[in-house]
């Protein structure tokens, strides 16, 4: 998780729906389409007459109401992967999916390149090294003359180091993709450093530091991660000072390697053209170096080490950050599952249930609209395929109100994991998740970087296939056994941002002092 995971998580994301269907859709392999049947004259004016009376449907035709409506099956088939891979070289794959209707290119590679700083002094250079990659130029050319020639193409270049992977992007107009892709490919193999960018860099990223408490999402985000999160060389939180201290050269020591890798991975999308496109990235990949070492066999004087999957403290409770606000932000948490796992889906689906799906959750129903507690409540099953990940009950309530919104939601947990689920709502859930599998592949950019990230996971081609069978699948009692597994308020931590002094029907629960919640050890 590191910055990515843990530390950057907003507990007000968006909806969980979402959140569950973009972490494991799936759907059939495409169907063919039938040969057009060509029509004589004669027979195009039987059919035009055809259509025209076909228009004017008969009273008896139109239901009463609304409810009588009858709609076809929803049969919504998505892309395959394996339609769109292709293999530039050994260690090099990606995905194609081409869009001739603009003339837009959308390009992404990903290096699998896992490492994390060995020593926290590293820490704030590692944070800066990937904007900086393509923000402070190279291979000869200045950051001022990039930025123009970008500016005057209307092409973005963008670049990214983390603790999985390394990454850049190109997106441009289709006429000069090659230039761009030749131009990106000098700078970042040889990037500068400029030392004028390092500067406004290292002052943005001291100012978010100092504003890293401003408001009580980004406390409890903190204080969320404190509680659940044993101490992991990947929370490590730089302060404002060590930003202050980076300099060009501790760049360039970090930068070692960023973009080699035993497996690179890349998206392409847009106005291009498959055979030709293969082709060209032949060429762009012959003489990229590759690094078939692992973090772990490098000399003892390297910066980075291998990642460590993050650990739980398992210390269940109610803690809370002391802030004088008048609505309490609170989030309510327990470990989940590492996918793949057979929990997953059905966890997914009585998520759903409970709190996922918008108006029609029981928490929603219970909390906000019965009693008016809260603008909005949630809940999710995290999706990781790397470290185990969380279940999540998350709102905002006034103050006084804390004591009965908890008393509230867990007498819903508690009578959903007694009783399960109505079969409208079991029903209603599954069709929800399946129905809204479009949303991943909206466009031939997200579907080719869908493909491509599911690959550097380990996500099997017909994991989209497998999707709508594992939803569909789930049972009432499944729903019980996972609401009872994974949100039993004895396994979870309740985190708190509020005054304290208005709490004191919750206790016992534990302070948690602001200035306390870095990561630093």
């Amino acid at each position: 998780m590191k910055k990515n995971d843990a530390k950057t998580i907003s507990l007000l994301v968006g909806s969980a729906l979402l959140a569950s269907i973009a972490a494991c859709s799936s759907a059939p392999a495409p169907a063919t389409e039938n040969a057009a049947t060509v029509a004589t004259p004669k027979d195009s004016v039987a059919v035009s007459e055809q259509s025209g009376a076909a228009a004017q449907p008969a009273k008896s035709d139109i239901p009463a109401s609304y409810k009588d409506i009858q709609f076809p099956e929803y049969n919504y088939v998505a892309p395959y992967p394996k339609d769109y891979r292709v293999e530039i070289a050994e260690g090099v794959t990606g995905y194609i999916v081409s869009d001739r209707r603009l003339p837009l290119v959308n390009f992404t590679v990903y290096f699998e390149n896992p490492r994390v700083p060995a020593s926290i002094k590293d820490e704030a250079a590692f944070e800066m090294l990937g904007s900086m990659l393509r923000r402070g130029g190279g291979g000869g050319i200045a950051p001022g003359a990039l930025e123009d020639t970008l500016e005057f193409i209307s092409a973005g270049v963008g670049s990214s180091a983390g603790v999985w992977t390394a990454s850049f992007d190109i997106d441009c107009l289709t006429k000069d993709f090659a230039s761009v892709l030749a131009l990106t490919k000098k700078v970042l193999l040889a990037p500068a450093f400029d030392k004028e960018q390092l500067e406004i860099v290292k002052t943005k990223s001291a100012t978010a530091y100092e504003q890293r408490y401003d408001t009580p999402a980004k406390v409890l985000s903190a204080l969320r991660a404190k509680v659940n999160y044993a101490p992991n060389n990947r929370l490590w939180d730089a302060t404002g000072d060590e930003y202050k201290k980076v300099t060009d050269a501790d760049l360039k020591r970090l930068s070692r390697g960023v973009f080699q890798s035993s497996r690179i991975i890349f998206a392409l999308s847009g106005d291009v053209d498959r055979d030709s496109s293969v082709q060209m990235l032949k060429e762009f990949f012959a003489d990229w170096k590759k690094d078939t070492s692992a973090v772990s066999s490098k000399p003892a004087d390297s910066a980075f080490v291998t990642p460590v999957p993050l650990a739980y403290l398992r210390k269940p409770g109610t803690y809370v950050v002391d802030k004088d606000i008048t609505q309490a932000n609170i989030a309510i948490n327990q470990p989940f599952v590492k996918r793949p796992h057979p929990d997953y889906y059905p966890a997914a689906v009585a998520s759903f249930i409970l709190g996922g799906g918008s108006f029609t959750s029981r928490l929603m129903n219970r909390v906000r609209s019965d009693e008016g507690l809260a603008y909005s409540i949630y809940s999710t099953v995290g999706n990781d395929y790397r470290d185990t990940a969380m279940t999540t009950i998350a709102l905002q309530t006034k103050v006084e109100s804390v004591d009965f919104a908890l008393k509230l939601i867990f007498e819903e947990v508690e009578k959903l994991a007694k009783e399960g689920p109505t079969a409208e709502e079991l029903e209603q859930a599954k069709k929800a998740l399946i129905e809204s599998l479009p949303s991943l592949f909206d466009s031939p950019a997200s579907t080719a970087t869908i493909f491509a990230k599911g690959e550097l996971l380990g996500k099997t081609f017909d994991h989209y296939l497998d999707y709508v069978k594992e939803i569909s699948a789930v049972t009432p009692e499944q729903v019980k056994a996972m609401i009872a597994k994974y949100f039993a308020r004895n396994k979870m931590t309740i985190s708190i941002v509020g005054p304290v002094s208005k709490f004191d029907a919750l206790k016992p629960f534990t302070v948690i002092p602001q200035d306390s919640l870095d990561f630093r050890q």
